[in-house]
């Protein structure tokens, strides 16, 4: 699932480009290639014109003569035709140099060319690292956020290695007044986390976890997002040195849930920050449930606004965000399991969305019920929507759905239900698709076993199942039901007969 601090971070070049690009297209020997490549009638008269540009482009960066205006038009010419999809073996000196120049207009179409042409391992990588570093401390923002664009973008364990330190100072609360700017802190967090993933030695939590609880007392939202989008690429490897998080965390929530109180420019739909929201839920789900009373009560508090809060919306963007927040909130008190009182409303609201219509939600409220049966003993609160669960599984043409109602009835079937569970899953053999019938074959014969009352119900069941899977059965299936028959004789007499009925009715 795609995060807004993530999707952020995948769009901190695209601002580059626009930027450098704007200033490309007054360019008139730009201009004139892009139209002359648009006027081709074939592919073979694109290739020769490429071809012709490429030797010309080659021709020029072999000279000594080339002007500032002129290395950027041929950057920008050889970065249309990578985009064209034609490979380029020459031109990556010439985009390296332009990083180094102090003026913007050369500085981002050299970051751009760089990022665009040359991989993770490519050689040439390290002659950026100075530059890289120069830009990325200085007091400029503009360079700050080209820098950090492409140390993001390229990602490579050498960046990762040689200028994680370097990110980490403009984070340092200490230095806070180089970076006095939201747009560079949310960019180094994201770069940082880019890092992060690639190399996770680069963050030692004993020594980062000040700075990273600073970053989560930021006033700005937009910073505070990027600043959990790398916590939770922190904690979901490791949450040592973490722990006093999750205060702060809760704070946050109360905040905007509870009091609302945040900018009116980060809402959506009427909606505080959904996609902080989301992250902030989904972290806190990393740590044990909290000890202290006061913290447990607020987070009770924000849990009981949000799943009391949530109703289906007309607006199709809205209902997305709504939902969104609400499944991390059910996911929360499935994770603070009988800590929390909310697990009974949690499973009530829960089986409303496995009978509405939108297959979307549908699939995602069984989801959750599945994994509210496997982490906590709720199956008597489960079992009250036995009905609805099987109403889909029978009626529901979607296939994906069906899985997940096999998936739930399987992790909330008991001793008291498993005859009708069984029964209907039977009946559901003879229709389904081929794709689960398999799947299907074998939860019923788990269940039979696990939940049989007594030896002849068992046996029934499972006659029955073999009749109707034939080749589906697997030899363990079938082999599983002579042991118990060989090692019961109270059974042998009755089963015998049942066999012999069975045969004399193919």
């Amino acid at each position: 699932q795609s995060t807004w601090g993530e999707y952020h971070g995948s769009t901190m070049m695209k601002s580059s480009i626009l930027s450098s690009a704007s200033s490309a297209i007054s360019m008139r020997g730009l201009t004139v290639f892009i139209s002359d490549i648009r006027q081709c009638q074939t592919k073979e008269a694109e290739q020769q014109r490429v071809d012709k540009e490429m030797a010309h482009i080659r021709q020029k960066f072999l000279g000594d003569t080339l002007n500032s205006y002129q290395k950027k038009k041929y950057v920008w010419k050889m970065l249309y035709i990578h985009m064209l999809g034609y490979e380029l073996d020459f031109g990556h000196m010439e985009a390296i140099n332009l990083v180094c120049s102090p003026k913007y207009s050369e500085k981002s179409v050299g970051y751009l060319a760089c990022t665009l042409l040359l991989h993770e391992e490519h050689e040439l990588l390290a002659l950026l690292i100075n530059s890289m570093r120069n830009d990325v401390l200085s007091k400029n923002e503009n360079f700050q956020t080209l820098a950090l664009a492409c140390i993001c973008n390229i990602g490579s364990k050498e960046f990762s290695e040689a200028l994680a330190p370097d990110i980490m100072r403009i984070l340092t609360p200490g230095n806070a007044s180089w970076t006095t700017k939201h747009v560079v802190r949310k960019r180094a967090c994201l770069c940082l986390l880019r890092l992060y993933r690639k190399v996770p030695e680069i963050i030692s939590n004993p020594e980062w976890a000040d700075r990273m609880l600073a970053l989560l007392d930021d006033k700005n939202m937009g910073v505070l997002t990027s600043a959990m989008a790398l916590f939770l690429g922190i904690v979901s490897r490791n949450t040592e040195a973490l722990e006093d998080a999750v205060p702060k965390i809760v704070r946050v929530l109360t905040k905007y849930v509870v009091q609302k109180e945040y900018p009116t420019e980060y809402t959506y739909y009427q909606l505080p920050s959904p996609w902080l929201q989301v992250k902030l839920l989904r972290a806190l789900q990393y740590f044990p449930p909290p000890e202290d009373q006061q913290v447990r009560e607020a987070l009770h508090k924000v849990l009981q606004v949000i799943l009391n809060g949530t109703e289906l919306q007309k607006n199709v963007n809205k209902n997305n965000a709504v939902h969104a927040i609400f499944f991390e909130a059910i996911r929360l008190v499935i994770h603070l399991g009988r800590s929390s009182s909310l697990l009974s409303l949690a499973c009530n609201l829960l089986g409303k969305f496995v009978s509405i219509k939108d297959s979307n939600l549908k699939y995602l409220g069984l989801e959750t019920m599945a994994l509210m049966a496997e982490k906590n003993d709720v199956i008597d609160l489960l079992n009250k929507h036995l009905p609805t669960i099987l109403k889909s599984l029978d009626k529901e043409p979607d296939i994906s759905i069906k899985k997940r109602c096999l998936d739930l009835l399987y992790n909330i079937c008991d001793d008291a239900s498993a005859p009708e569970v069984v029964n209907e899953l039977l009946s559901f053999l003879e229709k389904a698709e081929f794709q689960i019938k398999e799947e299907v074959v074998l939860k019923i014969a788990v269940l039979a076993e696990r939940h049989a009352s007594d030896f002849a119900w068992y046996v029934d069941v499972m006659l029955r199942l073999i009749a109707l899977a034939g080749e589906l059965i697997a030899e363990d299936v079938w082999w599983r039901l002579v042991i118990i028959i060989t090692n019961n004789r109270s059974i042998q007499s009755y089963a015998t007969k049942r066999v012999r009925t069975s045969l004399s009715c193919c």
